[in-house]
């Protein structure tokens, strides 16, 4: 499962040679930039004296591609990056954004209220939470991305309607 991340040193717009404030990009220009970033960081045609800089692995080459060309996985990470563009300058703080998908069974629902919930990982027992409304909201993708609200982690919740 990838993880929607942000670093210092890692920009998935970089990896791929695109401009990050361009934030609608049309598949066949993210396409053409995914094999032009394949092909010029392709160990075969590394060079032993450029080993002084650091290129993207092929996975990350790839990994940036499907966060990017995937809309859910976009949104969460330009987030992230919109988060990381606004700390403060000098600041060491850098923004880890994971990402989990799960099956809406898998999530507790309390009945009473109508809210589903999941455990994080940072240790709150109710860290995500998903309301009727949010799903209804969400029906026709059949996913939804909620975020934990005890840290920086994101639950991707995979639902289907049945007939009733």
């Amino acid at each position: 499962m990838p993880s929607v991340r942000s670093e210092a040193r890692l920009d998935y717009y970089e990896v791929l040679g695109l401009d990050p404030s361009q934030r609608s990009l049309k598949p066949e220009h993210l396409k053409a930039a995914y094999k032009r970033s394949l092909l010029t960081h392709h160990p075969d045609k590394q060079r032993s004296e450029r080993s002084g800089h650091s290129a993207p692995s092929i996975d990350t080459i790839a990994l940036a591609y499907k966060i990017l060309s995937t809309p859910s996985l976009k949104s969460v990470y330009d987030q992230s990056l919109a988060e990381q563009n606004s700390a403060q300058p000098g600041s060491d703080k850098v923004f880890h954004t994971g990402l989990d998908t799960v099956d809406l069974d898998d999530l507790d629902l309390d009945e009473a209220s109508g809210v589903w919930t999941r455990s994080c990982r940072c240790g709150d027992d109710k860290g995500f939470q998903v309301t009727e409304a949010e799903l209804e909201r969400n029906v026709e993708d059949g996913e939804l991305i909620t975020g934990c609200r005890g840290c920086s982690l994101w639950l991707r919740v995979l639902f289907g309607v049945g007939d009733a």
